[in-house]
């Protein structure tokens, strides 16, 4: 006789989560970053393009940090 798997278990429901962070817990995710600090720019490219780009800030003697600055600094300047 066959028998049947378990069903899968309830996603719980919004009315679980629980109690909500108290005040002194929640101030310190709303501090903004200081203006020279580094912060992460996540974002997908393809591989060509990746592979592209890596050669071109090696053949300039740059990171790629530093000719993506470049260039955005590039672009703005010369955007009307």
């Amino acid at each position: 006789m066959a028998t049947k798997p378990p069903p899968p278990p309830r996603k719980a429901s919004k009315t679980n989560k629980g109690e909500p962070p108290a005040i002194d817990e929640t101030k310190s995710n709303l501090e903004k970053p200081d203006p020279g600090e580094t912060v992460n720019l996540n974002f997908k490219v393809s591989a060509e393009f990746k592979k592209d780009f890596k050669i071109a800030a090696a053949t300039y003697g740059c990171t790629q940090v530093e000719l993506l600055q470049r260039i955005f600094k590039y672009w703005t300047e010369n955007q009307g």
